[in-house]
């Protein structure tokens, strides 16, 4: 996030839900859980990371510090979330068997524009089973808002990766008692970007809820606001 998300379905736009609206798909969802694409081989004692990182489509989407939207792509095994009610702001990862894959982030802070990929975007096990760490090696290519590359900001990149599950809590907002995946990316080598931590948490079934970067916290927990796409259209590469 610099961080603050691709989708062929349509979305009905909900610039506020009443608390009618809101009860019927919290009802909907409690008892729902995430819909979870063919798993891996099952480790005992492992989970599937995607019954966190997606969450059920009644959950979504969501208000609370910024407006926020999550959009799937079963058949690219694809997630985005598009930020700031805004189609040209938005952050996408992809999966296989093996990891969750960071693809995209089009949502600079600042609205600039800009993007950035990674050649290697290994960002999570697609199963955990205690807590992960990874390091990764790689090459950052950073893009303007015409898909130019911008090469003073391109280079080599590296970042270390950790995640784990913390114990059910209260997510705040309308997403109750839930267990929460936590992924912590340290950018070692930012080739241009963000130097400093972030955070991203996932709760069981609802998908992404907070993210923070140092005293930054960013929570999107309350049901209700407008469905989003994704702007395809300014997507490089």
């Amino acid at each position: 996030m610099t961080s603050d998300g691709w989708n062929m379905s349509a979305f009905a736009t909900a610039h506020g839900r009443g608390v009618g609206a809101a009860v019927v798909a919290l009802l909907l969802f409690a008892a729902a859980g995430c819909h979870a694409p063919t798993s891996p081989s099952k480790a005992a004692g492992s989970v599937d990371v995607l019954d966190y990182v997606l969450g059920a489509a009644e959950s979504w989407p969501r208000v609370g510090s910024q407006s926020q939207n999550q959009v799937v792509e079963d058949a690219r095994r694809e997630v985005c979330w598009v930020k700031y009610a805004n189609p040209r702001t938005f952050e996408c990862w992809r999966w296989d068997d093996q990891f969750i894959y960071h693809v995209v982030d089009h949502a600079i802070d600042g609205n600039t524009g800009e993007s950035y990929q990674f050649d290697d975007g290994r960002w999570l096990p697609r199963r955990l089973n205690g807590e992960w760490n990874l390091d990764v090696t790689t090459h950052i290519t950073w893009f303007d808002p015409a898909c130019r590359v911008i090469a003073e900001r391109s280079g080599p990149a590296r970042y270390h990766q950790r995640a784990w599950i913390e114990p059910a809590r209260d997510l705040g907002g309308d997403l109750g008692v839930r267990s929460v995946l936590v992924l912590e990316y340290s950018p070692q080598s930012a080739g241009g970007g963000p130097s400093s931590a972030e955070r991203f948490s996932f709760g069981r079934g609802v998908g992404w809820f907070e993210w923070a970067r140092g005293d930054t916290v960013r929570t999107f927990a309350r049901i209700g606001g407008p469905a989003m796409p994704v702007a395809q259209d300014v997507r490089c590469r």
